[in-house]
């Protein structure tokens, strides 16, 4: 009886440090389409690739950008559109512009 006691309580120990874990933050990870146009905006955007934007995604085409992602209703190039990840394949749309600045300081703001 005395071991069953010390077994539950090794077993309750283990669990509250896993919960204790698992509740610290960690760092939003984001993916990156890129529709570049004529203008090769792909380096403004390569110091955020790694930590921060885990994956990217660079088209030249704005033509090949509507075909390959109509539902996100590209108009015009240069676009950016920026992704959370969910820690799978499925990924939250948080920003989508046809403004590198504004690409830029958002991505600043959620490093």
């Amino acid at each position: 009886m005395r071991n069953l006691r010390i077994v539950i309580l090794v077993v309750l120990i283990m669990f509250m440090f896993m919960a204790a874990c698992s509740s610290e933050k960690t760092t939003e990870t984001y993916s990156m389409i890129i529709v570049s146009g004529e203008e090769n905006i792909s380096e403004t955007f390569v110091k955020y690739v790694g930590k921060t934007v885990i994956e990217y995604q660079h088209l030249t085409s704005l033509k090949v950008a509507q075909e390959k992602y109509p539902k996100y209703d590209i108009e015009k190039a240069p676009a950016i559109l920026i992704f959370k990840d969910n820690g799978g394949e499925l990924k939250k749309l948080v920003l989508k512009t046809y403004d590198i600045e504004e690409a830029k300081e958002w991505l600043e703001n959620n490093k």
